[in-house]
């Protein structure tokens, strides 16, 4: 910028400084046309000797004009190169902007992701059985009986309920949801007792899954894998059992199973605590190790 002003002066200086020898000789030249020469013929002798002066005086002229051109060119030329250098400016901002917009989007949607991991724990906290027990003591030579309640809540809840917390079905009751399937399959899965308790910690779960699937930020399959996989790796042993049937029964079979196949949601199933080892084969592979 500074070597632009220097040059813009020292052309401003030459302009002038040929601007006052020109007005100096053409002075000089009537002067002393009028002081040397007396005689009007003399004088136009004289003055005819100047016409080649006159034509390097046009000449200078066209070449101050070409000079001129010349320089408007090289300004032009400038102006181009900073308007080109502005519009890779603006460019390098865009994609800042867009980087930066990308890495916004990407910060609401984990911010979204664990604040739903989070309600899917307090969900987990809320789950709560009293469980009661009766206690014989030997009391002034007599037995007696006593009732002990004995709370199962958060994870305890999903052991409970799927081992011996009494489901019902058909007037009858079983020992855990165990129990149900064993003796009426998947079928009886829907019409007992218990898992109605858990519908709204399968909705959230669910979404939770389904939320990640559908999210255009994440780029690619195995991306998504990494988000799930966090899920995942939440859910304990008994969770992963209640998950693996209730996506077989009518309530996960056409939504969630599909998901769970994708993303490996049961990798980690203990296959000896299912009702029946063979179960494992309802499930496709990807189920248990991710296939992509």
């Amino acid at each position: 910028m500074e070597e632009e002003q220097k040059d813009t002066i020292n052309i401003k200086r030459i302009i002038w400084i040929v601007g006052i020898v020109i007005l100096v000789l053409w002075g000089g030249s009537w002067l002393a046309l009028y002081l040397c020469y007396d005689q009007p013929t003399d004088r136009g002798t004289f003055g005819d000797m100047f016409g080649a002066v006159n034509a390097l005086f046009s000449g200078l002229a066209f070449a101050g004009l070409i000079v001129t051109l010349l320089y408007q060119k090289e300004e032009l030329q400038l102006q181009r190169e900073e308007l080109a250098q502005t519009r890779e400016e603006l460019k390098g901002q865009k994609e800042e902007f867009k980087e930066q917009n990308e890495t916004l989007k990407r910060q609401r949607f984990e911010n979204t992701f664990f604040n739903m991991l989070s309600l899917h724990q307090e969900i987990v906290k809320s789950f709560e059985f009293t469980e009661i027990n009766t206690k014989r003591s030997f009391s002034h030579g007599d037995f007696v009986e006593s009732t002990v309640p004995k709370s199962r809540t958060g994870l305890d809840y999903f052991k409970y309920s799927f081992e011996q917390i009494p489901c019902g079905l058909n007037k009858q009751s079983y020992r855990g949801i165990r129990g149900v399937l064993l003796n009426h399959s998947i079928d009886g899965y829907k019409e007992s007792s218990v898992p109605t308790i858990l519908d709204h910690y399968f909705r959230n779960l669910y979404r939770i899954i389904k939320f990640v699937d559908e999210s255009p930020l994440l780029l690619d399959i195995h991306e998504r894998y990494q988000y799930t996989s966090i899920v995942r790796g939440q859910l304990s042993r008994y969770e992963l059992l209640w998950l693996f049937y209730n996506g077989l029964s009518v309530y996960g079979n056409d939504k969630f199973k599909p998901l769970i196949e994708k993303y490996a949601l049961l990798k980690n199933i203990r296959v000896e605590l299912l009702v029946k080892k063979e179960d494992k084969d309802l499930y496709a592979s990807s189920a248990y190790r991710f296939e992509y």
